[in-house]
C-alpha cells in the first residue's frame, strides 16, 4: 500500500511540476497605434457683452458662449517596461477640440448702416454670423509618463496610466468676431480679441485600460482616460481693443480608445 502511494505521487509529480515551472513570455518594447472619442464641454458665457452700434454712442447687448465640441483622437504610444509591472511611456497624439461659438442679441439699437435708410442691425448680422460659423479647431499633445500593469504574462493584461505634457492649440479659445454687410460692402467685426493667445497649454491625465493578445507581435487594447487640459476662459465682458478679463482652468476630456500594439521586444518565460 505504502509503495503504491509513492508511485501515485512521484507520478503526478512528474505531469505537474514542468507545467507549474513554465510561465509565458512577457512584452517589454510595445508600439501602439491608437484613435477614439473625446468628449465636449462647456467653456465660458458672457450673459451680456456690449458692442458699439458703429457710428453712434449707442450700445447693443449680446449673449455670448462658447464650447468646445465632442470630436476624435488618433495617436501613437511607445511603451518600455523596466520589469514586469512597471514601464514608462511617451505619446504623441492629434485631439480634435472644434471650438463652437454662439450668440444671440439681448438687445439691439435701431440701424441704418452707412449710406442706408433701411434698419440693417449691423451687430445682429454680425451676432448670426458668429452663430452660424462651423466649429474649429485642434490640438497636438504631447506627453510621457508611468505604466503600471498586472499579469503580464498572461492573455488579459490590464493595466492603468499616469500622464503628464502639453497640449499645443490650433486657435484662441476667446477670440471672437463675425461679418455684417450694408450699403458700403462687407465687413468684419471684431467682438472679442485676444492680444496674447495661448497656443501652448498644460496636460495631466489618468488612464485604465487593458491588453490581450491577437495573435504572434500583435495586441488588441482598450483604454478609458481622462485628461485635464488647462485652457484661457472669458469670465466677464470682453473687448475688442484691448484685454479681456480672463481666467485659466483645468477642463476634463474624457476619451474612449481602441489600439493595435505591434510588439517589438518580447521576454521569454521560462520552459522548465
Amino acid at each position: 500500500m505504502r509503495s503504491f502511494s509513492f508511485a501515485t505521487l512521484v507520478f503526478t509529480c512528474a505531469l505537474v511540476s514542468p507545467a507549474v515551472a513554465q510561465t509565458g513570455s512577457e512584452n517589454n518594447l510595445v508600439f501602439t497605434i491608437f484613435g477614439g472619442a473625446v468628449t465636449g464641454h462647456q467653456l465660458w458665457t458672457v450673459e451680456k457683452q456690449p458692442i458699439t452700434v458703429l457710428g453712434t454712442t449707442n450700445y447693443d447687448t449680446l449673449r455670448l458662449t462658447r464650447a468646445i465640441n465632442s470630436s476624435i483622437v488618433l495617436g501613437a504610444t511607445a511603451t518600455y517596461f523596466l520589469s514586469s509591472h512597471v514601464g514608462l511611456h511617451a505619446e504623441i497624439s492629434y485631439m480634435g477640440l472644434p471650438i463652437d461659438s454662439d450668440c444671440s442679441p439681448v438687445f439691439l439699437h435701431p440701424d441704418s448702416g452707412v449710406g442706408g435708410t433701411t434698419d440693417q442691425r449691423r451687430n445682429g448680422q454680425v451676432c448670426d454670423d458668429i452663430r452660424s460659423q462651423t466649429a474649429t479647431g485642434s490640438a497636438i499633445t504631447i506627453f510621457t509618463g508611468v505604466t503600471l500593469r498586472t499579469a503580464s504574462r498572461r492573455s488579459f493584461s490590464p493595466y492603468v496610466r499616469g500622464n503628464i505634457g502639453i497640449v499645443s492649440l490650433s486657435q484662441s479659445t476667446i477670440d471672437m468676431a463675425g461679418v455684417f454687410t450694408d450699403a458700403s460692402g462687407t465687413f468684419e467685426r471684431q467682438v472679442i480679441a485676444d492680444l496674447k493667445p495661448r497656443r501652448t497649454s498644460p496636460l495631466i491625465g489618468l488612464s485604465a485600460g487593458f491588453s490581450t493578445p491577437l495573435g504572434p507581435g500583435y495586441q488588441f487594447r482598450f483604454e478609458l482616460r481622462d485628461q485635464l487640459i488647462q485652457l484661457v476662459r472669458l469670465t466677464g465682458p470682453g473687448s475688442a481693443g484691448g484685454p479681456s478679463p480672463t481666467a485659466t482652468k483645468f477642463y476634463h476630456h474624457v476619451s474612449l480608445v481602441l489600439g493595435l500594439d505591434v510588439v517589438l521586444e518580447r521576454k521569454r518565460g521560462r520552459r522548465y
